[in-house]
């Protein structure tokens, strides 16, 4: 009888270790996977098996059990960030461990680290368990094997040495343009739309989101087919491709090196649209409600020939504390707030005799976690939402506003320089659970008003990097051959092929990621 109820014993322990190593590997694999109480669920579950297995589950730990325990914590923050944004973007990840994250704090995504830790933590602790049956007791190098062989980084060093890349340099084909002057130059509005890609324009969708975003392409030229590359897909990255037409990956990391930080040159070895507008004597104003280190934004537009830039301290001095407390969102100041400022940095504008380019960032529909304005709320403070639909709506209500407003008050100014709006998405959203994943509609937003186009439509296919010489054809400022940077302007037939009409996605991202002459190019001068 002892027997069998230590055989029966031993059975349910066993199924209950199963169980949790299951539940532990859908919560790693399957970012849409949520678990409520993890702490509670995993514990319990590794307590009852302890309890099942008695003295067999307090043996000494075998060394291998430390390989496991090394290999788990080396994969923790690509599982967090992979439950986070339902992807591991190994560029960005990569970039902002040496640009920084300035301002922005951990506990963000508390939720992700806390079940995270939980599934690796079992995971560690199932395989010492197991592996006190003979036929398990290398389980623990297993596992770490697994760990180590599907850690995000090493996959993507594996496909960067074992997968065939065409013979390109791209550091040759990086174009300087040159501008010829405007006789009279048009007043600028850059606004950036924090992940609202083309897949909010579908009424499915947003209803209330693409009715907006319709109306805003009635009202002038909108592309339909910019996909993102390599190195574009996150905030100062598709700033960098738009305004510059290069990608953007920090420098030295497929070398094995040391990665560069970012200091207060920010891309010196590449002309940029502030570089261009600058020299034509525009007066450049970048404001954002995040903090100014962040990921190196400021330093970016400062380095460019922007004259001014307004971050969330420098918010400090404009408005007063109540004010700012309700416009708080954990890190940043929100979206209304930063509207606010750029109506004041526009006002100021209208009354200067230069013309003007004034870019605004915004963070809204960020997709994990996202976040409503103000105005947008039910007790009027500031608040993050899992919402994305929610926070696309608010942003767009309030963005429809703006460009309204502002094109009333230039137009009172009596100013004879036509005003101008440029806005896009800065990226795809990162909210891939909550929209579909769709090729076809996850495609970046770009809407351009005020020129002589109402309602009009490109569908050539191009990437983020052809947005600069397109905007710069359409601020009336062409460049020589229609291309700048390693953009190809979608506006000029005769520019030739941009690189995704020459190359697939996946080829073309791999010819981008292993071009480090291009990349030593681009920081030459940043220290």
């Amino acid at each position: 009888m002892q027997i069998l109820n230590r055989q029966l014993r031993d059975r349910l322990a066993l199924l209950l270790l199963l169980l949790g190593a299951g539940l532990a590997v859908m919560v790693l694999v399957a970012p849409g996977v949520l678990v409520s109480q993890p702490v509670l669920v995993f514990s319990g579950l590794l307590l009852a098996a302890i309890i099942l297995l008695g003295r067999k589950s307090l043996r000494v730990p075998p060394i291998s059990l430390i390989v496991t325990v090394m290999a788990a914590a080396l994969a923790l923050p690509f599982v967090v960030v992979y439950r986070a944004f339902g992807q591991v973007d190994m560029i960005s990840f990569l970039f902002h461990a040496k640009a920084g994250i300035t301002g922005v704090s951990p506990w963000m995504l508390r939720d992700e680290i806390m079940i995270s830790l939980c599934a690796l933590t079992s995971i560690i602790l199932i395989s010492y368990l197991l592996s006190s049956r003979p036929k398990l007791r290398h389980l623990p190098l297993v596992t770490a094997a697994l760990l180590v062989l599907s850690n995000p980084f090493v996959v993507f060093q594996a496909k960067l040495l074992l997968q065939p890349v065409p013979d390109v340099d791209l550091a040759s084909k990086v174009v300087t343009p040159q501008i010829a002057e405007n006789l009279l130059p048009p007043d600028i509005v850059y606004i950036y739309l924090e992940g609202l890609d083309r897949r909010f324009l579908d009424p499915d969708i947003a209803p209330e989101t693409a009715k907006v975003l319709r109306k805003l392409e009635a009202q002038g030229l909108s592309f339909t087919d910019v996909r993102q590359v390599a190195g574009t897909g996150w905030s100062i990255a598709g700033m960098v491709a738009s305004q510059c037409g290069v990608p953007l990956l920090p420098r030295g990391y497929l070398k094995r090196e040391v990665t560069e930080s970012v200091a207060d040159r920010f891309l010196p070895g590449v002309a940029c649209l502030g570089d261009l507008l600058g020299g034509q004597g525009y007066r450049q104003t970048f404001v954002m409600g995040a903090e100014a280190q962040f990921a190196g934004t400021v330093a970016f537009y400062l380095t460019h020939r922007y004259q001014k830039a307004i971050a969330q301290k420098d918010m400090m001095a404009i408005f007063p504390p109540e004010e700012l407390a309700k416009a708080s969102v954990v890190w940043f100041s929100d979206d209304q707030m930063v509207y606010d400022v750029a109506r004041m940095e526009f006002a100021e504008a209208l009354a200067d005799d230069r013309p003007f380019l004034l870019t605004i960032a915004t963070i809204g529909p960020h997709g994990v976690p996202n976040y409503l304005s103000r105005q947008c709320s039910s007790d009027g403070q500031a608040v993050h939402t899992k919402d994305v639909i929610e926070a696309a709506r608010c942003l767009t209500g309030m963005t429809e506003q703006l460009v309204a407003d502002m094109q009333e008050s230039h137009h009172r100014s009596g100013r004879p320089n036509e005003l101008r709006f440029i806005l896009q998405s800065d990226h795809l959203n990162h909210g891939h659970q909550a929209l579909p994943d769709d090729p076809e509609l996850a495609l970046n937003l770009l809407i351009l008003i005020g020129g002589s186009e109402r309602g009009v439509t490109n569908a050539r296919t191009g990437t983020m990097l052809d947005v600069f010489p397109t905007v710069l054809d359409w601020l009336g400022f062409p460049v020589a051959g229609g291309k700048a940077g390693l953009g190809v302007s979608l506006l000029s037939p005769d520019a030739g092929d941009t690189l995704i009409e020459t190359w697939d996605m996946p080829v073309l991202d791999r010819i981008v990621m292993t071009n480090m002459p291009m990349f030593e190019k681009l920081w030459e001068g940043s220290h």
